[in-house]
């Protein structure tokens, strides 16, 4: 008895943990993320509120949009897109583009959809190509 115990302990600790997919959008401190953005920003003083306040109204807006169509996006890219934008710094906007992009991924080759993945050939619609220009050669400019 005391073996079997032991087996289905074993067994329950080497039993893959899947990843439940969060019930609602998760709570995030995406103030301390966009404190950091104050490092980043240029000058020092009024740059750095203003890059504090565009992160915070970035953060809102994705959160936003995460609270109105959570129940729209496949659980398992919920979970997938909530891990990915936990760490290592927490961001709606992280985890918005992550199910964005799933989203957009899923269009491809669909009946009817716009989305198409790139077939190596540019439509003759296209506008033209901007290349950079050639590097100086420093042996031509002798």
């Amino acid at each position: 008895m005391k073996r079997l115990f032991a087996a289905l302990a074993l067994c329950s600790l080497l039993a893959p943990i899947s990843r439940a997919a969060p019930v609602g959008v998760p709570k995030l401190d995406v103030e301390k993320s966009c404190r950091e953005a104050q490092a980043f920003g240029f000058g020092g003083g009024q740059d750095d509120k203003l890059a504090y306040k565009g992160c915070m109204q970035d953060e809102n807006d994705a959160l936003a949009q995460l609270k109105k169509n959570w129940s729209r996006y496949k659980p398992e890219n919920r979970a997938n897109c909530v891990a990915q934008g936990i760490s290592p710094m927490p961001s709606y906007v992280e985890i918005l583009t992550c199910i964005e992009m799933y989203d957009d991924a899923s269009q491809l080759n669909r009946p009817g959809s716009s989305v198409r993945p790139f077939n190596g050939k540019v439509p003759a619609d296209a506008p033209p190509a901007m290349t950079p220009p050639a590097p100086a050669n420093p042996i031509d400019s002798k």
